[in-house]
């Protein structure tokens, strides 16, 4: 039996177009702001596909058209990262299980026009039925993304399991910074000081004292999405003692 630490890769080897793919805005910048930053210190185009306004993020109704105020949100968080081309697909927040076949055509037409060589989107365990969602719509057009293509699946509600970091310690303010552009979800959870401890924490068997901060991610191409989903889906469901 053989160690099995989450390897440190090279943020080198990630090549562009760099496409993204987010339920709600702030899904992306809390599981890979600090990997956007860099891509966008790199010059690489990124864009940034969020399916919902998040128009269900103000339970108790503080700031009225809260799916406006959320599009503005996210698009100062990722300008704060440097990232400027973001799309609003406007599906309806908590019903994208509903909404598959809408967004699995979205999905690939995205795809179809960025061809992108890295894709970020989530790992097939989150908790959010949304996100979910939108791993199973991914998987839908795995075939139509470049056979190479890395295709980086991140957490947002779990941390992703036998993942890959990449190291990020000089993009953490900026990441902090585009956090704390989320003032209407901070008011519901205040996330950004959880975000940075995760993230230091992804690196607590790193022996190498200048890695302190990194992001987690299942590091897998096309060809694996339906083998990974098939397998995680499973566990998941007998983890959390679920039926459904």
């Amino acid at each position: 039996m053989k160690h099995l630490f989450p390897p440190l890769l090279p943020k080198e080897d990630l090549g562009p177009p760099v496409l993204v793919l987010a339920a709600h805005p702030d899904d992306e910048v809390i599981a890979c702001g600090g990997m956007l930053a860099w891509h966008a210190s790199q010059g690489h185009p990124v864009t940034v596909a969020h399916m919902t306004d998040g128009a269900e993020g103000d339970p108790s109704g503080k700031f009225g058209d809260i799916a406006a105020l959320r599009r503005k949100e996210g698009r100062a968080a990722l300008g704060i990262l440097g990232v400027d081309d973001v799309r609003s697909l406007g599906l309806v927040d908590g019903q994208l299980p509903e909404s598959m076949d809408a967004m699995a055509q979205a999905v690939g037409e995205l795809i179809a026009e960025i061809q992108p060589k890295t894709v970020y989107s989530f790992f097939f365990t989150e908790a959010h039925r949304d996100h979910r969602a939108l791993s199973h719509a991914l998987c839908r057009q795995a075939d139509r993304l470049a056979p190479d293509c890395r295709c980086l699946l991140y957490g947002v509600n779990q941390v992703v399991l036998g993942g890959s970091m990449f190291e990020l310690g000089a993009f953490m303010d900026q990441k902090q910074k585009a956090l704390a552009a989320f003032a209407s979800q901070l008011e519901y959870n205040d996330f950004t000081e959880k975000i940075l401890h995760r993230d230091h924490a992804a690196t607590v068997n790193v022996e190498d004292k200048q890695v302190q901060y990194a992001e987690l991610f299942a590091d897998l191409r096309p060809a694996d999405l339906q083998k990974a989903k098939d397998l995680a889906d499973p566990l998941f469901r007998f983890l959390l003692r679920d039926g459904e």
